[in-house]
């Protein structure tokens, strides 16, 4: 069963009494799963990201430090009546530079000859970016790696207890996968039902299948960067299902806005939403999504004011969305996609030249079909389905081809009536993506 879940980002929302309505009104559109970024006390950064008391609480979005874990349990326990489970960002590669286990416990962290913490970081176009506001814990070889190890063990069992039904792990593949094994299964004893995603955008895909082999529910998809051109992501998507299920999204709070990525086009945030819809197991849209928010997530300052008006309003769109995914066998679970090697229809267009010979001369080129075909299986791989997208910007019209054996149009929206010998062509909005059962 495909889940959908809510990235209810904290920072734009402000206190947790803001909270409770878009629990409601979230729910109403489908969504069973929340999952809030850390809302723990941050270092002197002030990134979410950048933990210095995991057992304290960022008072932006309680009352005060001594009533906020009263009231995240009450929010929990809201969400658990409302049948929405909850997940939290665990971050355990990382702290910040002034976490209060910098001092109490140097020796779980990574140092360098001068015995100062390590920062990690990450190659920028042949430029080794360090973020100097973390420290990076020694999960592997610390010398007291039995107290590291069962700090994590407590510090999952304390959040398990106060309600959260789920862990989405920050830079999963920079921690190994020994500690994972360990934390997973000894979090599974208490809670059989807790799940685990594994935050492994830019790893190798060695990383994410040895993570999905020490208990990994889930693991990132990288489906919103895949322009249906590239090699890559087909083989990858295809490999990663032997394994584990994998999580979509059209954003993130790392990400640019997808209305900002799509240059306002609106249809093509459409497509981007259908086809991560599409390719996942768990489908996840960040606050704002679906209001045409511009700015991306500020995971360093970021506050209510940060909220902004709203610009579309796509809530009926995702609400039929997820109910359209749930009824469909082949299409609500990761399956097999095999791209359809056909012979692509030329497209002749007449591009006048800007030439001092003759400003009228005309030259005829040949562009390639901006239709993409593919094949989505289900995981017994006994039903396929046929996915046809419209990779351009405008109308585009798809020459039928019996041979496709196409049966019905089962697609999301403006369903053709009637296949049958007598249909020259499908008609394809800008950016649409179609679905039809085929005949085996």
């Amino acid at each position: 069963m495909k889940i959908a879940a809510y990235n209810l980002f904290p920072s734009i929302l402000g206190n947790i009494k803001n909270w409770y309505s878009h629990v409601e009104r979230v729910k109403e559109l489908g969504f069973t799963w929340i999952y809030i970024n850390p809302i723990t006390y941050s270092g002197f950064s002030g990134s979410l990201y950048a933990v210095k008391d995991y057992y304290a609480y960022n008072e932006m979005f309680f009352t005060n430090q001594k009533s906020a874990e009263k009231e995240i349990k009450e929010f929990l326990s809201f969400c658990a009546k409302n049948k929405m489970n909850v997940m939290m960002d665990l971050v355990i590669n990382h702290s910040s530079k002034d976490s209060i286990l910098t001092e109490k416990h140097k020796n779980w962290y990574k140092l360098d000859e001068e015995g100062e913490l390590k920062s990690p970081g990450a190659w920028d176009n042949g430029v080794f970016v360090e973020w100097g506001d973390l420290a990076s814990f020694d999960n592997e070889e610390s010398e007291d790696l039995e107290g590291l190890w069962d700090y994590w063990n407590k510090l999952i069992k304390y959040n398990l207890e106060l309600g959260f039904s789920g862990f989405r792990c920050d830079a999963a593949y920079k921690v190994t996968p020994k500690l994972w094994d360990e934390l997973i299964k000894n979090a599974k004893k208490i809670n059989k039902d807790v799940i685990f995603f594994a935050e492994t955008l830019g790893c190798p895909i060695e990383d994410t299948i040895a993570l999905s082999e020490v208990g990994f529910d889930y693991v990132a998809s990288s489906a919103k960067w895949w322009d249906f051109e590239g090699d890559w992501f087909l083989p990858q998507y295809n490999e990663i299902i032997k394994y584990t299920k994998q999580v979509a999204f059209p954003e993130n709070h790392d990400t640019e806005r997808s209305i900002k990525e799509s240059n306002g086009n609106i249809w093509h945030v459409k497509q981007n939403a259908f086809f991560t819809a599409l390719i996942s197991d768990m489908w996840m849209i960040t606050s704002g999504f679906e209001y045409g928010f511009n700015n991306r997530c500020n995971v360093v300052g970021g506050n209510e004011s940060d909220y902004e008006d709203i610009n579309y309003d796509l809530s009926e769109y995702i609400k039929k969305l997820i109910k359209y995914f749930e009824q469909s066998d082949i299409l609500k679970s990761s399956g097999i996609i095999e791209p359809i090697n056909i012979i692509e229809e030329d497209y002749d267009e007449k591009k006048e030249l800007d030439s001092q010979n003759n400003q009228n001369e005309k030259l005829e080129n040949k562009i390639k079909s901006p239709f993409k075909l593919f094949y989505k299986y289900s995981q017994d791989e006994k039903e396929k389905c046929l996915i046809i997208v419209n990779t351009s910007e405008k109308i585009e019209y798809f020459t039928y081809d019996q041979k496709l054996n196409i049966k019905e149009d089962i697609s999301f929206e403006r369903k053709i009536k009637s296949i049958n010998k007598d249909l020259e062509s499908i008609e394809f909005l800008a950016f649409e993506i179609k679905v039809f059962n085929v005949e085996e």
